[in-house]
C-alpha cells in the first residue's frame, strides 16, 4: 500500500524535507544537534497518530530519512572517536592532535547520549594526556568537565571507571599541583574512593595505580590520601588471590612509606608487616610478588632503628638470608638492598646478621650476580666492616676481601666499582693489622693503578684516594709505602706516604737504608715541588732522616772533597775497574782486578 502511496507525495514535501535535513548539517555544536534530534523524534510520533493514511505515510518517509541521517551521525561520532583514540595511544602522533585543537572536540563528547563514545571520549583525554604535559594542562582547565564526569562514575559501567582512573594516572604523573588540582577541585578523590570499593578487580588496579601516580610526588599528597580513607582498602587487596592487585598494592605502600619515618610508620601499623613476611616465606612461590614485597621492606626499615626492630620482630631472620640463595636473581639483589639498609642501623643488628651467616650470604649475591649489579651486597658488607673491628675481621675471615678485589679486576660499572673500593677503605681503616691484610691482598697497587689509570669520574676518583688515606693512615709497615712511591703515583697521595714514611725512617735503619738502595730517595730529590707546598715540606722531614752529604750525592751535588779528588787522580793505562767487594776484611789493592768476584 506504502509502494502505490509514495509517488503521490507532493514535490513541496520533499522540498520540505530536504530543507530541514539542510537546516540540521548547519547547527555547529554537538548539544544543539542533540536537542534538535529530541524534539524530532518528539514531535514525529505526534503525526503518527493522524488518521488520514497519506499524512501517516508522508511521516513516515520523513521519520525514515531522519532516522537515517541521525544514525549516520551517531556512527560518524563513534568512528571520529575511536580514531582519535587509537591515535592519543601513538606519541608521535599527539604533538599533531594538540595542535589541531583536537582536546576541544573531545571534551563536549564526555557526555555524549551514547555510552560508547563517552568511555571512548575519556579514554582518548587518557592518552593525549599520558604522552603529553601541554595535553594535560589544557584538560585540567576544564575542572567543570571533569567534575561532571568523575562524579557521575558511580552510575557508569566497569570500562568507563577503569578509563576514568587511567584519565587521573596521566593528569596526575607530571606534578603535585596537577595531582592537587585532580584530587581536590576535580572531585578525583572520591572517584578514587568509589572504584577502590568495586567489586571488578580490573577497576580496582586502575584505581590503585592512579593512587601511585599521586602519592609518589611529595608526603603532603600521601598523607591526604590516607587521611581519605584509601590505606584499609588497600591493605585488603593484599589478601586478594589476584596477582596484579597484590603487586599494585605493594606499590602503593612502598611510594607511600619512602616519604618519611611518620608515613611508613602508618603503613607499618596497619598491619603491613604480617602480610609482607606471607610473601617472603619459601612457601610462596610467586616471584614477581616476593621482588614487591622486598623493596616495600626496604623502604620501610630504612628510615630508623624502630621501624627495623618491628621487621625483625616479625619474624625477618631467616627468610631473609635465604631469599639471598634464591634462583631468582633480582630477588638475590632485593634482599640484599634489606640488609644493607637494616646493618647501618646499629652495631647490634650488624652483629646479629653476622651471627646468622649474613657475610656468607652477601658474598654469595657477589659471587652469583651476573645481568644485575651486587652493589647492594657490597655496601652491606661496607656497613658491617664500619661497625667495629671484629666485624671488620669477620668480613676479611670470609674471604670478603677476595671477592671485593675480583670486582675491583672486572669490567662492572662505575658505581659498583665505587662501592667495592668504598667496602675495602672501611675493612682497612680500623687496625694496623686490618691494613696489613688488605695490603697483602694486592687491593692498595690495583687501587692505585685504578685511581691513575682509569677514566672514571672524579666521584670514584674521590672515593678511591679517600679509601687508600684510611688504610694507609693506620698502617706501619715500611715496604707497604716503598711499594706505593712511584714516581707516576699523584702528589696527594705522595704526600701522604712521604709523611707516613718521615715517621718511620728515624726509627728503622733498615727503612733508610732500603730507601737509599731502591732510589726512592733519589726520586724524591729530582721533584721541583713549590716552596709552600705541603709536598715540599713532606720530602724536606725526609731529607732531615739522612746525612746532608747523601742528600748531597744523591742529588748530584757532591760535595768539594770529593770533586777535588776527581781532580787529582790519575788514570792509569789498561786500568780495568775492579770490584770493591770486602774479602777478608780488606778492599782488594787495585793490582788484583775483580770482575764480579771472578779474574
Amino acid at each position: 500500500m506504502y509502494k502505490r502511496l509514495r509517488p503521490w507525495i507532493s514535490v513541496t514535501i520533499h522540498y520540505r524535507i530536504r530543507r530541514y535535513l539542510k537546516l540540521f548539517e548547519e547547527i555547529e555544536t554537538t548539544q544543539k544537534k542533540d536537542n534538535y534530534l529530541f524534539e524530532m523524534f518528539y514531535i514525529v510520533p505526534t503525526f503518527m497518530q493522524s488518521n488520514h493514511i497519506f499524512i501517516r505515510h508522508v511521516v513516515y518517509e520523513i521519520h525514515f530519512i531522519l532516522k537515517n541521517a541521525f544514525d549516520n551521525y551517531a556512527k560518524s561520532q563513534l568512528t571520529f572517536i575511536q580514531s582519535i583514540t587509537d591515535l592519543a595511544a601513538k606519541p608521535n602522533y599527539v604533538e599533531c592532535l594538540y595542535e589541531n585543537n583536537v582536546i576541544d572536540i573531545v571534551l563536549p563528547l564526555v557526555t555524549n547520549i551514547n555510552p560508547t563514545v563517552r568511555m571512548n571520549a575519556v579514554l582518548s583525554l587518557a592518552r593525549l594526556a599520558g604522552n603529553s604535559e601541554n595535553c594535560a594542562k589544557q584538560i585540567l582547565c576544564s575542572k567543570d568537565l571533569l567534575n561532571r564526569l568523575l562524579g557521575q562514575i558511580i552510575k557508569e559501567n566497569k570500562y568507563y571507571k577503569k578509563s576514568c582512573m587511567h584519565l587521573i594516572k596521566s593528569l596526575s604523573k607530571y606534578s603535585a599541583i596537577n595531582s592537587k588540582i585532580v584530587l581536590k577541585e576535580c572531585g578525583g578523590i572520591n572517584a578514587l574512593l568509589t572504584c577502590m570499593k568495586d567489586f571488578d578487580v580490573y577497576v580496582r588496579e586502575g584505581a590503585m595505580q592512579a593512587i601511585t601516580s599521586i602519592a609518589r610526588h611529595d608526603a603532603s599528597l600521601s598523607q591526604f590520601l590516607i587521611d581519605s580513607g584509601v590505606l584499609p582498602q588497600i591493605i585488603s587487596c593484599l589478601k586478594e588471590q589476584h596477582q596484579n592487585l597484590k603487586l599494585c598494592a605493594l606499590t602503593v605502600l612502598d611510594e607511600i612509606a619512602k616519604q618519611n619515618q611518620h608515613l611508613a610508620q602508618i603503613v607499618v601499623e596497619v598491619s603491613t608487616l604480617p602480610l609482607v613476611m606471607n610473601y617472603l616465606s619459601q612457601n610462596f612461590t610467586d616471584v614477581k610478588v616476593q621482588r614487591s614485597a622486598l623493596i616495600l621492606l626496604k623502604n620501610i626499615v630504612k628510615h630508623s632503628l624502630l621501624l627495623t626492630e618491628s621487621a625483625i620482630e616479625s619474624n625477618l631472620f631467616p627468610e631473609i638470608l635465604l631469599l639471598m640463595a634464591h634462583p631468582d636473581e633480582l630477588i638475590r639483589v632485593n634482599a640484599a638492598k634489606v640488609i644493607c639498609e637494616i646493618v647501618k642501623q646499629s652495631v647490634q643488628i650488624a652483629q646479629l646478621v653476622v651471627n646468622n651467616g649474613g657475610i656468607a650470604s652477601l658474598i654469595n649475591v657477589i659471587s652469583c650476580s651476573k645481568e644485575h649489579p651486587a652493589t647492594p651486597a657490597i655496601l652491606a658488607l661496607g656497613y658491617i666492616s664500619a661497625m667495629s673491628p671484629l666485624l671488620a675481621s669477620a668480613v676479611i675471615q670470609s674471604k670478603g676481601l677476595l671477592h671485593l678485589i675480583a670486582i675491583l679486576k672486572s669490567n662492572v660499572d662505575r658505581f659498583t666499582k665505587a662501592g667495592a673500593i668504598w667496602t675495602i677503605g672501611l675493612i682497612g681503616q680500623h687496625s694496623s693489622e686490618h691494613s696489613r691484610s688488605v695490603a697483602a691482598s694486592d687491593a692498595l697497587n690495583i687501587m692505585m693503578d685504578i685511581y691513575i689509570n682509569s677514566n672514571l669520574e672524579n666521584e670514584c676518583k674521590h672515593k678511591c684516594r679517600t679509601a687508600l688515606q684510611l688504610i694507609l693512615k693506620e698502617c706501619d709497615d715500611y715496604t707497604v709505602f716503598e711499594n706505593l712511591l712511584t714516581p707516576s703515583t699523584p702528589v696527594e697521595i705522595m704526600t701522604f706516604i712521604l709523611n707516613k714514611i718521615s715517621k718511620i725512617l728515624p726509627k728503622n735503619t733498615k727503612s733508610r737504608r732500603s730507601f737509599i738502595t731502591n732510589g726512592l730517595l733519589k726520586m724524591i730529590q729530582n721533584l721541583k715541588p713549590e716552596i709552600d707546598s705541603e709536598l715540599f715540606q713532606v720530602i724536606q722531614a725526609v731529607n732531615c732522616c739522612f746525612p746532608e752529604d747523601i742528600i748531597q750525592m744523591v742529588a748530584g751535588d757532591f760535595p768539594e772533597t770529593v770533586m777535588k779528588k776527581v781532580d787529582k787522580y790519575v788514570p792509569e793505562n789498561h786500568c780495568l775497574f775492579y770490584n770493591r767487594q770486602v774479602k777478608d776484611g780488606k778492599i782488594p789493592p787495585p793490582n788484583e782486578p775483580y770482575l764480579s768476584g771472578e779474574e
